[in-house]
């Protein structure tokens, strides 16, 4: 059965996803039209360069097909020589551009417009191509920014830009082109592109969009489609990296760190010496805080109970975790599991278990609830937000009910949950050979199924979570009817973009 934290993560996701597909037309319309920046890397506009220039010359040359080309500088253009002149000789009107004072010799066939080093052209980097009856165009700005996940300077600048294969998009960049060059651009050069504008633009009543054909749109949108899924993986080959190298860290951290003697679990100086990197490319991680307010009763100031109470908690905490997952004691009550890489479902879902676990060892010696009040998030940023948990469970201490706290200042999502347990059963010894036969017989038949419990073993964080999902017994020699179901496998997606809770404005 589903617990409540993980039902509330996978609800939202399952929300996010079905608002996604119904805003995959207007999104693939804007993207086909241009109408929509988005961030790009160096190396993806190389790519998406070298895709119109191939496009143009993939087939027989109609003219007149015109290209447009402006590359910053001098460096970037020479690299690309030898394919421009190749237009030029296959019939193409090939125009290219750079920032002006640089020596160079010009490409055959191809002529040079320069560029002032203040004018806005000089930070694009743009190819539109246009011809009787196809275009396509890229137009990018650079943000003089970079990239802190690439290692090198020139794969890691950052540009805002839009591309694609509509033939009306490509016309309307032709014309800004057009008269941002003015007569920089050489007369017969004009006279070609005019020519060609004049073929191209809807005149009267004609119909007019800039996000091209159907057969366009179709191509645009499965490009992006493809890229997405490229730069995805590329990302996720790279987070792989980071999480073998944190697995590494996390080991040395954990032989390094002082160890609490009670429940053999690394103690709060692991946190110290684990610190992977932050920021935007940095491996997430999934932090959820457990607070056990039984560590302060009473019943546990024995050294022998204390002793067992821990080692019961430390063996629920670790049991569902992964080979580089960690739990950690804080202090005498608090806990915190960290799980690189983890989504938020996943987190959650751990996280639900985990709560199982600590109601199941609450039952037996030393006789005291060990259920936890639990705030999960993942997160990017360094110092992990271990501060921004506990503030989340504080307020849940005053408010009295479970709490979903929103984002934090950092822009991480935390959800509180509040696990209560049914008051355990001290451990009661068989009087006699004759009881012990009477429970063992009596354990031997199956187990009626047990009372619905609408409090269940957790306050409910989503309010339509249900209730009457039946758990399948799995009857033990003492009649225990708990059953754990199977560990679904980790998401990839979180999908989580709720507006800012308890952490935002009014706090």
């Amino acid at each position: 059965m589903e617990g409540p934290l993980a039902h509330a993560t996978r609800t939202r996701v399952e929300r996010a996803f079905i608002d996604n597909l119904s805003d995959h037309a207007r999104v693939a319309r804007d993207r086909a039209s241009g109408s929509r920046p988005e961030r790009m890397s160096k190396r993806l506009l190389v790519d998406v360069s070298h895709a119109v220039e191939k496009a143009v010359m993939a087939g027989t040359v109609e003219p007149p097909t015109v290209v447009v080309a402006l590359f910053q500088q001098l460096s970037y253009f020479d690299r690309e020589r030898a394919v421009y002149e190749a237009m030029a000789a296959a019939g193409v009107t090939a125009v290219v551009g750079f920032v002006a004072g640089q020596a160079h010799e010009a490409p055959v066939g191809v002529p040079v417009v320069e560029l002032d080093p203040a004018e806005a052209l000089a930070d694009e980097w743009t190819v539109v191509a246009l011809g009787p009856r196809a275009g396509a165009f890229l137009v990018a700005t650079d943000q003089h920014a970079f990239d802190p996940a690439e290692s090198a300077v020139e794969p890691s600048r950052v540009f805002d830009g839009r591309w694609g294969f509509s033939r009306a998009q490509a016309a309307n960049e032709l014309a800004r082109l057009r008269f941002a060059l003015g007569t920089r651009l050489d007369p017969e050069v004009l006279r070609t592109i005019d020519d060609l504008l004049a073929r191209t633009m809807p005149a009267g009543g004609d119909a007019a969009g800039s996000a091209g054909s159907p057969g366009e749109m179709w191509a645009t949108t499965s490009l992006y489609h493809m890229i997405d899924r490229m730069r995805d993986a590329h990302a996720g080959t790279r987070e792989l990296r980071e999480q073998i190298a944190d697995a590494h860290a996390a080991a040395g951290a954990r032989a390094a760190a002082g160890t609490d003697a009670a429940s053999g679990l690394p103690d709060a100086g692991f946190l110290e010496r684990w610190t992977p990197r932050g920021g935007p490319g940095a491996l997430q991680v999934g932090v959820a805080l457990f607070d056990i307010p039984a560590f302060e009763d009473e019943a546990l100031t024995a050294g022998r109970a204390a002793y067992h109470a821990a080692h019961r908690v430390a063996a629920a905490l670790t049991e569902p975790l992964g080979p580089v997952d960690v739990a950690v004691r804080l202090d005498a009550r608090t806990f915190v599991v960290l799980v690189p890489g983890a989504s938020a479902v996943h987190l959650n879902d751990l996280a639900d278990r985990i709560g199982e676990g600590l109601a199941l060892a609450s039952e037996g010696h030393p006789g005291v609830s060990l259920t936890a009040r639990v705030a999960t998030t993942t997160t990017r940023g360094r110092p992990l937000p271990i501060d921004d948990l506990r503030a989340a469970l504080a307020h849940a201490d005053t408010t009295g009910e479970p709490v979903d706290a929103g984002r934090t200042p950092s822009g991480g999502r935390i959800m509180v949950v509040a696990t209560t347990g049914e008051e355990p059963v001290p451990d009661d010894p068989l009087e006699s050979e004759a009881a012990f036969e009477a429970a063992f017989e009596a354990a031997s038949e199956p187990a009626p199924e047990p009372e619905p419990d609408h409090a269940g073993r957790h306050v409910r964080l989503v309010a339509d979570v249900p209730d009457d999902d039946a758990r399948t017994p799995r009857p033990s020699p003492l009649g225990s009817a708990f059953a754990r179901p199977p560990r679904p496998s980790p998401p990839t997606f979180d999908g989580l973009d709720a507006p800012t809770g308890w952490f935002g404005e009014g706090r």
